[in-house]
């Protein structure tokens, strides 16, 4: 037999798999040092014995020759045997030797094992290889056609914690997860139960699909691990275990981040939408949609011009477009229409990413600010009715000090004449100029108590409450009894709606406005007057007219001033001319309005019009 030595010496030893080198008779062989580690030879250099001691075969010699044949390209699974008397199977390369003597033998190239095997001699490539792969921190295990295991690492068999003794070259894959059920690997999966047998079928399905999708699964240790199977072109399938609990961890915490988000989002009152670049809707909060009278799940993946149809919606929307990289966040206000319909005022605020000078989201946030906008409503009303009312103030005192001169001056006047009269004893007409003075004194008084009574008429209602119409004309009618007996008056009341009011303050106005249609009567004939009203949309719609002597239509804003009277003669029409003035200032004060209708021609006719109650 030729000497190893006619090998280089040096590749022979440190090849990285095991070489097996015999006689053509098979009655001696050698190790390279691989192939010593492998079989459990170690220490023991040179020749052995007969090489059934490694093969198993009742004919080694006649088996290596029909092997030589086929080639070096092909490898055979072969059972070897090692030192302590184990068994297992491993692919070979088998190759004819020639020596100068022509002797001759075989060498064998041991590649992978088979079957058999424990921790340390499941890599039949080379301590380099199986060193490489014990570095490696994710487990890696390789399977047969058969599911059977032939080559693994150490963070393979570690990752199946108790069950990691079921872990060895040979087993198949099924017994490995069984093994791993068995001693509670997969979290909430107890043995002997249908889940646990779906659960070793489904792994099972995974490895034999060979997809390469991950499947991520708890540990009952608490641990995550990723497992994903990949076949290769020789029919081997690689199956890798990666503990991913860190990364698990960190995703359980964005979850929880991102719930807490969502949860903020949906307890917000403000609205919140995110659209694409195509203004498809990706995201909108509860608010948002409810304002819509949907649900977010109806309203993500629609369009914002299809569900903005509104004009004032749409507005908002055109507001969007101009949006630009050099203005990327526009704030504006819109009124806009709820789902029942209610006007309301919102402030928006959108912004929007850019690629370049190209939008790609848009998001939005809306603020319900119809309280801040009606309160500056109320304030520029009010703001007006004061400047109204320091008008009227104006108004009033130069009318007062106007009217409430021509009286005094009177008074002065007499009362001079009366003085010189007396100076000079003449007493003739003592008595006229004493009445001109008493008259001019009764004229004051009543401007007086009248003007006391229009001051004492505030802007705001003493008494609110819901008062019939019907009760007030009524109380009025009472109060202008002798004056209805005295003139014949005809009042024609039609049944009235009620109002929302002071019920004291309506009698006056009712009690004014009668009062001045049987005053300013017709002096052929008996006065009438009508009262009729109805319920509008508005409020309430109330009428007083006459067939009186009418009022030019020319006068129909004037006849409501202080101390404006159409009629100087006190004798057939008196008065202080403050009447309409009240009228108009109590119906001010309950947010009505109250006009001459100037088309009516057969008299006068007073519109008043008052909140419903």
């Amino acid at each position: 037999m030729q000497s190893p030595r006619d090998f280089s010496e040096s590749l022979y030893e440190l090849l990285p798999f095991p070489v097996i080198v015999t006689d053509r008779e098979a009655t001696r062989f050698f190790l390279n040092e691989a192939g010593r580690r492998t079989l459990g030879w170690e220490g023991k250099g040179g020749a052995h014995e007969a090489l059934p001691a490694v093969l198993r075969s009742d004919d080694a010699a006649q088996l290596l020759q029909g092997l030589a044949v086929s080639g070096r390209g092909h490898s055979h699974i072969m059972p070897f045997c090692r030192a302590d008397g184990s068994e297992f199977e491993a692919s070979a390369h088998v190759i004819a030797l020639d020596g100068a003597d022509r002797a001759g033998g075989y060498a064998l190239l041991l590649r992978s094992l088979a079957t058999g095997g424990s921790h340390g001699e499941q890599v039949m490539l080379g301590s380099r290889i199986y060193s490489a792969l014990d570095k490696i921190p994710e487990g890696v295990v390789i399977f047969d056609r058969n599911e059977r295991v032939v080559v693994f690492n150490r963070a393979f068999r570690e990752s199946c914690g108790a069950a990691k003794h079921a872990v060895r070259v040979g087993v198949t894959l099924e017994s490995i997860l069984r093994a791993n059920v068995r001693e509670g690997i997969y979290k909430g999966v107890v043995e002997g139960t249908p889940e646990a047998e779906a659960t070793v079928q489904a792994r099972l399905a995974q490895h034999r699909e060979q997809s390469g999708l991950p499947t991520i699964f708890a540990t009952g240790d608490g641990r995550w691990i990723r497992a994903e199977c990949h076949a290769t072109d020789s029919g081997e399938v690689i199956g890798l275990r990666i503990d991913v609990t860190d990364l698990k961890t960190i995703e359980q915490e964005l979850d929880a981040r991102q719930r807490q988000y969502a949860e903020l989002l949906r307890l917000l009152p403000d609205q919140i939408v995110r659209a694409d670049k195509d203004l498809i809707i990706r995201f909108c909060n509860e608010p948002y949609a409810s304002f819509r009278g949907m649900t977010p799940e109806a309203l993500i993946g629609r369009g914002l011009k299809e569900i903005e149809e509104d004009e004032n919606h749409a507005a908002g929307l055109r507001a969007l477009m101009r949006i630009t990289p050099e203005v990327p966040i526009l704030t504006g206000e819109f009124r806009m229409h709820n789902a029942q319909g209610e006007e309301r005022s919102i402030l928006w605020i959108a912004t929007a990413t850019f690629e370049g000078t190209q939008p790609v989201e848009f998001v939005a946030v809306g603020r319900d600010v119809t309280e801040t906008w009606r309160q500056h409503e109320r304030l520029e009303e009010q703001a007006l009715e004061l400047q109204r009312k320091n008008e009227a103030l104006n108004q009033f005192t130069a009318t007062v000090s106007h009217d409430l001169k021509a009286p005094i001056r009177h008074i002065a006047s007499f009362a001079e004449m009366i003085a010189e009269d007396v100076e000079r004893g003449e007493l003739d007409e003592l008595a006229l100029h004493a009445d001109y003075v008493r008259q001019a004194a009764r004229r004051m008084q009543r401007l007086v108590e009248r003007l006391l009574e229009y001051a004492q008429i505030a802007y705001s209602i003493r008494q609110v409450e819901p008062v019939s119409l019907d009760a007030v004309v009524g109380d009025a009618m009472v109060v202008l009894a002798d004056h209805v007996r005295e003139t014949k008056a005809e009042i024609d009341v039609m049944p009235l709606p009620s109002v929302h009011g002071d019920p004291e303050l309506l009698r006056r106005l009712m009690q004014n406005l009668i009062g001045n249609a049987i005053k300013y009567r017709h002096p052929d004939r008996a006065p009438r007057v009508r009262i009729y009203g109805e319920t509008t949309a508005d409020g309430v719609r109330l009428v007083v007219e006459d067939e009186g002597i009418g009022i030019d239509p020319k006068h129909a804003e004037a006849v409501f001033g202080l101390f404006q009277r159409l009629h100087q003669d006190e004798k057939h029409y008196g008065g202080t001319g403050i009447g309409l003035a009240l009228a108009k200032r109590i119906v001010e004060s309950h947010s009505g309005s109250i006009l001459l209708d100037t088309s009516y021609r057969g008299g006068a006719r007073f519109v008043v019009t008052l909140p419903q109650a």
